[in-house]
């Protein structure tokens, strides 16, 4: 087989492997809105159940002990490493707060995990725990990231996929940093929409 006919069947078998990949959106919203819904009703049910006046009273509590640097600490590690955590558990503390500093501060923590993890998964991919980290998620999301490059961060980024493990993925794939990073801060709009939400939840309350 020459070298020009090698590259033509490999343009083909990508050529497939796109037409064949497509984002399962009942799956998406399995994973991720019906977590967030339950985020949010529990969230409901809790300051329901307490009352307007202790539910402040502990914000206070938070925001005079932890602060913002707590919501900051909380979310960064969240978006960076692979826990069974979910940043969305700070709305409930954060929907009464100044939305004008809470938001840039949830909004830069998360933006900064991704580009943590897209360093991880670039820089540190052939250590064995990240590597087999790693080989896992291109099994699981690989396809996505040859289909779609950037606009699957971009993706990740504001629906309810596992952000951190796909910037990790595209650190290890080696995709552009020029494109990755700025991909990234798509994570301000989604805290200003979740915010927007609990708000709204809390208003209603």
């Amino acid at each position: 087989m020459t070298d020009n006919t090698a590259h033509k069947f490999d343009d083909e078998e990508t050529k497939q492997e796109h037409k064949d990949v497509h984002l399962n959106w009942k799956k998406i919203a399995l994973v991720g809105f019906i977590p967030l819904l339950l985020i949010f009703l529990g969230f409901f049910a809790v300051v329901k159940y307490i009352g307007g006046d202790n539910y402040t009273a502990a914000i206070d509590w938070f925001d005079e002990n932890l602060g913002m640097w707590g919501i900051f600490f909380y979310v960064y590690v969240v978006d960076t490493l692979i826990l069974p955590l979910s940043p969305d558990f700070v709305f409930p503390i954060a929907a009464s707060m100044n939305p004008f500093i809470v938001v840039p501060v949830i909004g830069t923590a998360s933006a900064l995990g991704g580009v943590t993890s897209y360093a991880i998964g670039l820089l540190l991919h052939k250590i064995p725990l990240i590597k087999k980290y790693t080989e896992k998620a291109e099994a699981k999301w690989g396809a996505y990231i040859r289909k779609y490059g950037t606009a699957f961060v971009i993706l990740a980024g504001i629906l309810p996929l596992p952000f951190s493990t796909i910037c990790v993925l595209a650190g290890a794939l080696k995709m552009d940093a020029r494109k990755v990073i700025p991909a990234t801060c798509i994570r301000y709009i989604r805290a200003a929409l979740y915010f927007a939400l609990f708000r709204a939840g809390l208003l209603i309350i």
